[in-house]
């Protein structure tokens, strides 16, 4: 029983890991669009006017862009990713006495960036993340209709850690990345007061992941007691009846490294908003975001340890392994590869917001947010063949398993959340800007991990527009987001529970952990008239 399930729970966790993943879109839910005006509003920009990336922020705002206008934007920016793994005073008894993980009292941290190249794939590390955008727009002479297409990035996350970094079990490299590459829109501005306006994103999505793991817990624990017990006898006569030496199989046993890549090269979404303005001092906007439904396609590449293949091919060697062949792995493939798929939707979002003037120098903004994170209750993978390692998972969990596919229950949250901005105008050319959003987590409590990091998170903007002349426009918008999380040993099993039945996937099982994420993007625009 001890190594059939040890294998369900390899078998189920590498992919548990990878849709944990892509909880991340909420810490970069508007993050990565980078107008430098919105940035340093805090994103409360819905009423008010973006430039070009109003296609993404509010269609109708794109009216206000007369003439023939391009823009050019430049965005950087880097993360800094920290976890801490500190031991409970009794840590080691969920273990039966073992307690020489290496991984306990030890600190992880990453700075380096990876991001996913469309047409060569898989993760790529990268110094910093940096990249070049641009669009235009067309308002002729005396229309009321505004033409517009932007490249921009609504995801844009990935970071990698170093192959002995203790956050490695919960993402080695990871990349969440959407890229709308086409943006045709349309501006219609119906009266002096109110415009309307629509827009269609074609986008890329990628997912990749290259993860190693590992499935500390009671039942482990126990084969790695019952090794430390026989497995130092020379000539064991109970090898005949049940060979459990063939290699190492005890809690903190590296077991093998998974890499995937996944992506959809078509993925469209549509954007409507509507903005009233009227008075000087008071506009009202609001925006729906439409959702996405995808079927991501791409490779995996399951590379398995020695421990992992001496293991099993130890235990089939013996009488019981004979009797279980059927369910258990041969342990004679050092690596298995092929093709998966997943269905995942691209949460719509809504967001309505005002702007207020109460000085002619003064400006208020406000907004009020909502993401259908509940759109990820559960993910499916499917493989295109079947695999030996599923033969348990579909016999110890046949509601999250079949022997091609995995079911992943996630229970994630629709979130609310909010921004304000002021921006000050110092003269005729020179605007000063700055902003607030709390951004809380759409993963629960008892959900949360190391590989989305992310718990509440609090962003602050900071930033300016300047008119060079009566064409030209340059912002500049910066952010510095924050987070902080605890996970007590026991809190969240997609981490760290010890119950005998919690094997997937609990990496950290019986530790306490603490997270810090911070966020350091900048973006410039230069917007002109061509």
């Amino acid at each position: 029983m001890t190594m059939r399930i040890t294998a369900l729970a390899s078998a189920i966790a590498w992919t548990t890991l990878l849709f944990s993943g892509a909880a991340q879109a909420q810490m970069a839910q508007n993050l990565t669009i980078g107008n430098p005006k919105a940035m340093a509003l805090g994103n409360a920009i819905t009423a008010d006017s973006s430039g070009i990336d109003a296609v993404h922020y509010n269609p109708a705002a794109l009216t206000k862009l007369k003439g023939r206008q391009t823009t050019v934007k430049f965005i950087t920016g880097m993360m800094d990713i920290r976890a801490d793994f500190d031991a409970p005073p009794d840590y080691g008894s969920s273990f039966l006495g073992l307690n020489d993980d290496p991984v306990k009292n030890r600190s992880s941290r990453t700075t380096t960036a990876a991001m996913y190249l469309p047409g060569l794939g898989g993760a790529v590390d990268v110094p910093m993340l940096f990249a070049p955008l641009a669009g235009i727009s067309i308002n002729p002479p005396g229309s009321k209709l505004t033409f517009a297409t932007n490249v921009y990035a609504p995801q844009a996350l990935g970071y990698s850690r170093d192959g002995d970094d203790p956050g490695r079990y919960q993402g080695k490299e990871v990349v969440l990345q959407r890229i709308t590459y086409f943006s045709p829109s349309l501006g219609y501005q119906v009266n002096d007061e109110l415009s309307v306006g629509l827009s269609i994103g074609f986008s890329h999505q990628a997912v990749a992941l290259n993860q190693d793991f590992r499935a500390p817990g009671i039942l482990t624990g126990f084969t790695g007691v019952a090794q430390d017990l026989l497995c130092i006898i020379e000539g064991n006569p109970f090898e005949v009846l049940l060979n459990l030496c063939g290699g190492d199989m005890g809690p903190f046993t590296d077991i093998g490294n998974l890499d995937i890549d996944m992506q959809q090269s078509l993925s469209p979404t549509w954007n409507f908003g509507v903005l009233w303005e009227p008075t000087d001092w008071f506009a009202w906007g609001a925006v729906y975001q439409s959702e996405a439904k995808m079927h991501l396609q791409g490779k995996y590449r399951m590379k398995y340890s020695e421990d992992w293949q001496g293991f099993w091919r130890g235990l089939d060697s013996s009488l019981i392994g004979v009797i279980f062949d059927s369910i258990t792995p041969d342990g004679v493939f050092a690596e298995e590869s092929g093709n998966v798929s997943m269905d995942l939707t691209y949460p719509a979002h809504f967001a309505t917001g005002i702007k207020l003037k109460p000085h002619p120098r003064w400006q208020i903004n406000f907004d009020l947010k909502w993401t259908d994170y509940a759109a990820w209750d559960k993910f499916v993978l499917e493989f295109d063949r079947k695999l030996d390692i599923l033969k348990i998972a579909r016999v110890f969990s046949p509601d999250n398993a079949t022997e091609t596919s995995i079911i992943l229950d996630r229970d994630y949250e629709s979130v609310w959340s909010w921004a304000v901005g002021v921006q000050y105008d110092v003269n005729d050319r020179l605007s000063l800007r700055f902003g607030f959003e709390p951004r809380p987590s759409a993963i629960p409590g008892n959900k949360a991990d190391v590989l989305a990091p992310l718990g509440d998170a609090k962003l602050y903007g900071l930033g300016l527009g300047y008119r060079w002349d009566k064409d030209t426009i340059i912002d500049i918008g910066f952010n510095y987001l924050t987070s902080k999380q605890s996970i007590p040993s026991g809190v969240s099993c997609n981490v760290n529970c010890t119950s005998i039945d919690n094997m997937v996937y609990n990496p950290y099982a019986d530790l306490d952990i603490e997270t810090r994420v911070k966020a350091y993007i900048l973006a410039l625009t230069y917007q002109t008239t061509f």
